[in-house]
């Protein structure tokens, strides 16, 4: 089992395969994950539990055919939520998705471009904050990786 944990621990460097539970910073603590389905992102809401911050802001963004009223419920409340629209056809309007979330005691500004929303995360977080960026494999892939 060792052997196992290690290789799960360096599955980007053995793999290529980038955004899973991805640390892209620290001070603040920035994290990415391309879970965008309900089990996966019940995992990764389990995970930011685990973790120790001030604040948590979401930079989150999702496709048109999202079931927006099973996912967003597995989202924390206590959080500044970043609400986005991936560059792609698929990318669910900024309004809709804020509109949503607030149905679900979600509450946040909505951004023109996930990179307009990841800057806005990044500028509004202290150094003892947690910063999730995901919701959707096309919001990650529009992040700076390396």
């Amino acid at each position: 089992t060792e052997n196992l944990k290690i290789g799960l621990l360096n599955v980007s460097k053995n793999t290529g395969l980038q955004g899973r539970w991805q640390q892209l910073g620290q001070n603040p603590k920035i994290i990415c994950d391309t879970a965008h389905n309900k089990h996966g992102l019940a995992i990764v809401m389990k995970q930011i539990q685990k973790e120790t911050f001030e604040n948590l802001h979401i930079v989150l963004g999702v496709v048109n055919d999202k079931d927006l009223d099973s996912i967003l419920p597995l989202f924390p409340k206590k959080a500044i939520y970043y609400f986005c629209r991936p560059n792609s056809s698929r990318g669910l309007d900024t309004e809709i998705l804020k509109e949503a979330a607030k149905k679900h005691d979600l509450l946040g500004k909505k951004y023109n471009s996930v990179e307009d929303a990841f800057s806005a995360a990044r500028k509004n977080a202290g150094q003892n904050d947690f910063i999730y960026v995901g919701g959707s494999t096309f919001v990650v892939a529009e992040l700076p990786l390396k």
